[in-house]
């Protein structure tokens, strides 16, 4: 059975294991790239980043993006409007429905 697999710092992902979901936590990109080795050699069909490992990870997670598992998405930080978080789901939103209709006006 696919599952859903949650990457970031340890606080941020802990919280996710009560909705059944296997939390990899890393404090740094080291342990990052090492649970994102772990994470592709399972069945993950859904993998969540935090926006900080995400920007550390960029160059990795970069080309998984296009492929159909697992699907990769950003946890947008709240304290960072601007990050690759929100420009992901911009981008993604704007792809599916061919317009910006998320940020319209405030770029």
């Amino acid at each position: 059975m696919s599952k859903v697999a949650v990457l970031g710092q340890r606080d941020a992902v802990l919280g996710f294991k009560a909705s059944g979901a296997v939390c990899f936590p890393a404090d740094d990109a080291e342990e990052a790239r090492a649970a994102l080795a772990k994470i592709l050699e399972g069945d993950y069909a859904i993998l969540l980043v935090t926006e900080e490992i995400a920007e550390a990870l960029r160059k990795e997670l970069s080309p998984l993006y296009e492929k159909p598992r697992p699907i990769v998405t950003i946890l947008p930080d709240a304290r960072k409007p601007k990050g690759i978080g929100m420009e992901l789901l911009r981008k993604r939103v704007e792809r599916a429905v061919g317009a910006n209709i998320l940020f319209k006006g405030e770029e």
